[in-house]
C-alpha cells in the first residue's frame, strides 16, 4: 500500500540523505528546497511545488508528477528515469549531460529550458510547450515534436536524424535556423 504525504511544506532537513518509496505527496510545497543525497522511487507528486529547488545527487525512478510546478530548477547533478511529467510547469529548468530514459512530457509547459549535451533520442516531446527553449548539442534522432510549440526553439550543433515534426514544427525550426518563408 502506498504511503501518502499530503499539505506538507518540506524543509532541507526533512530531505538530505532520505530514500522515498511508493509515496503519494499531494499539495506539497518543495521550493527552495535542498535535495542532497535523496531518492524517489515509484513516487507520485500530485499539485506539489519544487521551484528554485536544489537537487544534488538526487534520483526521481518510475516517478509520476501531475499538476505540479518545478520551475527553474536544474536537473545537472540528478537522475531522472521513467519519469512522467503531465500537465507540470517546468519553466526555465536546465538539463545537461542528461539521458533521460523513459520520460514524458505530455502537456507540460517546459517555456524557456536548456538542454545541453543531452541524448534525447527516440524522446516522445508530443504536446509539449516548448517556446524559446535551447537544444545545445543534443542527439535528437527519432525525438518527436509532433504538436508541440516550438516558437523560438534554438537547435544549436545538435544531430538531427529521424526526427518527427509536423508543419508548424517544420516551419519553426526552419525560422530558428534563419530560414526565411515566402508567401
Amino acid at each position: 500500500m502506498m504511503n501518502s504525504i499530503k499539505d506538507k511544506i518540506f524543509i532541507d532537513e526533512d530531505l538530505k540523505g532520505a530514500d522515498f518509496e511508493e509515496t503519494k505527496f499531494v499539495d506539497c510545497k518543495f521550493s527552495k528546497c535542498q535535495f542532497k543525497f535523496t531518492g524517489f522511487e515509484d513516487c507520485s507528486f500530485f499539485n506539489c511545488d519544487f521551484s528554485n529547488a536544489l537537487l544534488d545527487s538526487t534520483s526521481f525512478t518510475k516517478c509520476r508528477f501531475e499538476d505540479s510546478k518545478l520551475n527553474w530548477i536544474n536537473f545537472k547533478d540528478c537522475s531522472l528515469s521513467g519519469c512522467l511529467f503531465q500537465h507540470c510547469l517546468m519553466e526555465g529548468c536546465s538539463f545537461e549531460k542528461q539521458k533521460l530514459p523513459g520520460c514524458l512530457f505530455p502537456e507540460s509547459d517546459l517555456t524557456s529550458v536548456y538542454f545541453a549535451n543531452c541524448d534525447l533520442s527516440e524522446m516522445d516531446l508530443t504536446r509539449v510547450n516548448l517556446e524559446k527553449g535551447i537544444f545545445d548539442y543534443c542527439k535528437l534522432k527519432g525525438t518527436n515534436f509532433t504538436d508541440s510549440n516550438t516558437t523560438g526553439v534554438s537547435f544549436q550543433n545538435c544531430q538531427i536524424s529521424k526526427t518527427i515534426l509536423d508543419l508548424e514544427g517544420f516551419i519553426q525550426f526552419g525560422l530558428s535556423k534563419g530560414f526565411i518563408l515566402q508567401s
